[in-house]
């Protein structure tokens, strides 16, 4: 039968156009051709980089080339505030508060069904299944106990993974200091900084990403591959081209009030300065502080954070270079952030922004370039995500919420905070405007970080506040889980 092509135009017409209302403004993915992804983990990088404002000091023009290729969640938060939870909670699914798995040492290989984790749910929908770098914590043998990967570099669990260390501390002391000034304990080697090592090649995350490029030009598609970059973790080892790029004259340094917990109750100074994560009586002793101690840590961390761009770097060029960009997923997050003074406190595991706030970006090809997403959102997202743009079916236990509907476009916000857990019953809720604390014994703190975005004020104490906070505490997890069992110490 003959048709006109004023009817044959029509038709094309309407198929175009129920195409482009089932799937908006974007390219669906195929039904047939699955897509690869790449999991970029990097380790303690906070939220003072370009990428997050292009007027703050640590550049990341890799970070910010991929946010242009895909979309940036402009207030993302990590689910713990350490490392062993917030991966552990990424890879499941599952909240600290559900699962038990607090702090550092705990066991996340008893605590967890190793089957419904995110990699060996794609190695059960057939994809080929990758692992370099740190992506867990306490890897040891699990990858080869549980058989997760296909393949794997293990990360060091007999050594520290920036062997070779160097003989002895690249800075000038072997002890940290308290307030006064008295030695307090030896140093764990980790608490460094410097040049090192010689041979830029034996860096750990170059020795990482050459392997990843080795796998990506051989691997059979689909492909997940979990890449984890060890810096900025201390030691804050770094080679010397890049430490040069952030000379001391010119240096930006944080923001430290000397008062700024006074308005604080005893127990979160208390929860602030646990002696066992308290280091900045070391850069408060006279001595060091002539010396630039605290300068050239901070000095170093900055010049961390770019080298670790720089190692996305490499993995982008490599994607494109081999043409595998137009059809791989690229997730990116950093576990938690990172405190260099600021609150009195440095490293991690308190709930604040500087320590909870993270980069995060999902580019996805065919989806809308260049977004940025100010809605709140969690690393716990991520799992969820993921699964649907793969179109593989979640485990049932999933807390997060898809990112899908905000990637295309059809959602402008998910409507609910993010909620940061570090130990148990210590909680912080991020709304977009404000960041609500509540730890174990009933303190609290309130800041409305939308105009206070150090964190200077505490409003918890403002009856014209006490409305906010109960709805805010309404977020808090109901029941938490009992502390799971410390692991024996592997790696980190």
């Amino acid at each position: 039968m003959t048709r006109n092509p004023q009817y044959i135009l029509s038709l094309i017409f309407l198929l175009a156009y129920s195409t482009f209302i089932s799937c908006g403004s974007v390219k669906c993915p195929s039904e047939t051709v699955k897509l690869n992804v790449l999991f970029i983990a990097i380790d303690d990088m906070n939220d003072w980089t370009s990428l997050h404002d292009p007027e703050h000091p640590i550049r990341v023009p890799n970070l910010k080339r991929l946010a242009d290729q895909g979309t940036f969640f402009t207030n993302a938060y990590c689910n713990s505030s350490a490392c062993n939870p917030s991966r552990a909670s990424v890879l499941s699914g599952i909240r600290p508060s559900t699962s038990g798995i607090y702090g550092n040492a705990s066991d996340w290989k008893d605590a967890l069904d190793v089957n419904d984790l995110l990699p060996a749910v794609f190695d059960k929908n057939d994809y080929n299944t990758y692992c370099a770098g740190k992506i867990f914590h306490h890897h040891g043998r699990v990858f080869q106990a549980y058989e997760i990967f296909d393949e794997y570099l293990p990360f060091p669990a007999t050594r520290p993974p920036d062997s070779p260390m160097p003989e002895r501390n690249l800075n000038s002391t072997n002890f940290w200091y308290n307030d006064e000034g008295q030695s307090l304990s030896k140093v764990s080697p980790n608490f460094d900084w410097g040049a090192w090592p010689r041979d830029s090649t034996q860096h750990i995350d170059h020795e990482t990403v050459d392997w990843a490029i080795d796998r990506l030009s051989t691997s059979s598609e689909p492909f997940f591959m979990a890449i984890g970059i060890f810096r900025p973790h201390m030691p804050f080892y770094v080679p010397a081209s890049f430490l040069e790029t952030y000379p001391l004259e010119d240096l930006a340094l944080p923001l430290i009030n000397p008062d700024d917990l006074n308005d604080l109750s005893g127990s979160s100074i208390e929860f602030i300065k646990r002696p066992w994560y308290k280091w900045m009586g070391t850069f408060r002793h006279e001595e060091k502080r002539d010396s630039l101690y605290w300068e050239k840590a901070v000095q170093a961390y900055q010049a961390s954070c770019t080298y670790a761009d720089y190692q996305v770097g490499r993995l982008l060029d490599a994607l494109e270079g081999m043409g595998l960009d137009k059809n791989t997923i690229i997730v990116l997050w950093s576990d938690h952030g990172y405190h260099l003074g600021e609150k009195d406190h440095w490293e991690k595991f308190i709930l604040y922004e500087k320590t909870t706030h993270v980069p995060m970006i999902i580019s996805v090809p065919g989806y809308k370039k260049g977004k940025y997403i100010t809605s709140p959102v969690s690393l716990i997202d991520i799992y969820p995500t993921l699964t649907e743009l793969c179109r593989i079916h979640p485990p049932d236990s999933l807390e997060g919420h898809s990112l899908v509907p905000l990637l295309e476009g059809t959602s402008l916000s998910l409507d609910v905070p993010a909620i940061t857990t570090y130990g148990m019953n210590n909680h912080a809720v991020r709304s977009h405007d404000y960041r609500y604390i509540r730890l174990a014994d009933g303190t609290e703190e309130l800041y409305h970080t939308a105009e206070d975005i150090h964190e200077l004020d505490n409003l918890a104490a403002d009856p014209a506040y006490r409305t906010l906070m109960d709805s805010l505490s309404g977020w808090i997890p109901s029941s938490n889980a009992e502390p799971v069992p410390d692991a024996k110490r592997e790696s980190r």
